[in-house]
């Protein structure tokens, strides 16, 4: 029997022409496969011949678990648990849930970068927070863009405090959005942050 082309999938396949290219009909169905939770389908590209299951490319790609329980301790991420009590409370170690955490986390921001576009924003803010990775000396800056009154996750960026990275993260703003009003705050880069405003704008 002579399958029909998958319309809401894509190659995966680095080394493939029709990387990441949508309703090319390259994608079919190949095969299932068992699992602990259940039969997964697998996917074939007619263009470079390599199978791929139906998780490839998504956070539950080789996942020992449910799906709904990685749901669950991403939400409870989003609500504030951390991870020694999502451990507790999911019967799971710290370690599962630092990594479930961690894949989270990548994916979403990933799909944000795809696909947050043409947003129109109200309120605006930039901020800046001082953290470091593993000993205090190594002192990093995470800026950030979010909108006030929906609480959306608009750009960040990680790196050290300097005119270049305000100047990237501005400009990802600018590019993705459209601003109905200027920033409301942006304290500790006053002075950068007035004069690239008005250098961008």
């Amino acid at each position: 029997m002579k399958h029909k082309p998958i319309k809401n999938r894509c190659c995966l396949n680095k080394k493939c022409s029709n990387l990441d290219k949508f309703d090319e009909g390259n994608i079919i169905r190949h095969s299932m496969y068992k699992t602990k939770q259940g039969r997964r389908r697998r996917f074939l590209c007619k263009t470079c011949k390599t199978t791929s299951s139906s998780t490839k490319g998504t956070p539950y790609y080789r996942l020992h678990k449910s799906r709904a329980e990685f749901d669950e301790v991403a939400q409870m991420t989003v609500e504030g648990t951390g991870i020694s009590s999502s451990s507790r409370i999911k019967q799971l170690s710290w370690n599962t849930i630092a990594r479930w955490q961690f894949l989270a986390s990548r994916f979403a921001g990933r799909f944000n970068y795809n696909k947050l576009t043409h947003v129109e924003l109200v309120e605006p803010q930039l901020d800046e927070i001082q953290s470091f990775m593993g000993k205090k000396k190594n002192q990093i800056w995470i800026f950030s863009a979010i909108e006030v009154w929906s609480r959306l996750w608009i750009s960040h960026l990680v790196g050290r405090r300097n005119y270049r990275n305000v100047k990237s993260l501005l400009s990802d703003v600018v590019k993705r959005c459209f601003l109905k009003s200027t920033f409301l705050t942006f304290i500790s880069f006053a002075n950068s942050f007035q004069f690239l405003f008005y250098q961008i704008f």
